[in-house]
């Protein structure tokens, strides 16, 4: 299944070049020149994280892990819950557990999802939306946070893990969650500045390790041993920008063929056009939904808040990067992905509903 959807996504790259060929004729260019255009911002905050996971690895071990001897949870749970999957949370994972299904469970499904949202959707949206829409942001964003736990549960059982140890491992998932919840209700401005906090640190950390590797690279003086290789760090980042080119190529095609079907959904989800378009948009990067908030209906802001939670870049960026680090599960990826999504976005509508009758 996994080669099927590499092959439609690379048939899809190859109709946008020629497409491009052509002068784009069909839009389809448009896709093709973004995702390649990416590369430039990809590696600005890839490369350095990426760079220092060996180090960022070395410490977990040395420091963290005695602390979880005694405990059943895996330590990589800690890690992957504040750590983007293509920000260093994989390859950190990677080098610290030696459990290939908790690798796939914490490196990748927490990681894309909750580690993800802590450390960029959520600081990219206080970043960008108004103050006066930070409310309807919080409780899309909390309703997307809630389900969580039922989303991973779904694929810890489809990488065949045991259900305890299953259990076990979402605990701090959960306390985390409850956290983050309690954060966002009570003291929305408190999370808002402690979220911002965590990802300057992360982007700092980031910068850190991009100058000393690219000092490195330039003078050929070593000055931190146990970097990850500049060549391999360029080419995950070349790898994700190619294959984002190849999936947006898929999206703008989804647009025109499914053009009716997409109108529907504006009836069924009672959410106004420019609401669908960013949800459907927010399958690539969730970057269109907060750009576009304004334009976005208060019941459509709720919906595509929740689903940036989980399903946000199911089709994107991280997408290319399962693809490279983990190909034999990229197809649970996209379940867990978008089902956490979708239930999400059940749930908005519920709490959109209940709201409504309030009002009324």
């Amino acid at each position: 299944m996994e080669k099927i959807m590499l092959y439609s996504i690379g048939i899809f790259f190859l109709v946008g070049v020629i497409d491009y060929i052509f002068g784009g004729k069909y839009g389809l260019s448009k896709g093709i020149e973004s995702g390649i255009k990416s590369m430039g911002s990809l590696a600005l905050s890839m490369i350095g994280i990426l760079s220092i996971t060996p180090i960022i690895s070395d410490l977990i071990i040395k420091y963290i892990l005695t602390i979880f001897k005694n405990i059943l949870v895996d330590p990589t749970i800690i890690v992957s819950s504040f750590i983007a999957v293509d920000m260093g949370g994989y390859k950190i994972v990677q080098s610290i557990s030696t459990d290939q299904g908790i690798i796939y469970f914490s490196g990748i499904l927490i990681s894309s999802i909750l580690g993800c949202t802590i450390s960029f959707t959520l600081p990219l949206a206080l970043g960008i939306v108004k103050e006066k829409n930070i409310d309807i942001l919080c409780k899309g964003i909390l309703c997307g946070i809630v389900v969580l736990p039922i989303g991973l549960l779904v694929g810890g059982i489809l990488l065949k893990i045991k259900l305890s140890l299953i259990l076990i491992n979402l605990m701090p998932i959960v306390i985390i969650s409850i956290f983050v919840v309690i954060g966002l209700y009570k003291k929305p401005n408190k999370m808002i500045i402690c979220f911002k906090y965590l990802a300057k640190f992360i982007m700092i950390l980031g910068l850190i390790g991009l100058g000393v590797q690219g000092f490195t690279s330039i003078t050929g003086v070593v000055i931190i041993k146990n970097l990850l290789a500049l060549e391999e760090t360029l080419t995950i980042v070349g790898k994700i920008a190619i294959f984002l080119a190849g999936a947006n190529v898929m999206l703008e095609i989804i647009k025109v063929v499914f053009k009716n079907k997409i109108a529907m959904l504006e009836k069924v989800l009672n959410i106004n056009s420019a609401s669908v378009g960013a949800l459907i948009g927010s399958l690539a990067s969730a970057v269109i939904v907060f750009t576009n908030f304004d334009e976005l209906d208060d019941r459509g802001k709720l919906v595509c808040s929740a689903f940036s939670v989980a399903g946000a870049y199911v089709f994107g960026g991280q997408l290319g990067y399962v693809v490279i680090e983990a190909k034999d599960i990229t197809l649970i990826y996209i379940l867990v992905k978008l089902i956490s999504g979708f239930l999400g976005v059940a749930l908005a509508l519920k709490l959109s509903k209940k709201e409504l009758r309030k009002i009324s």
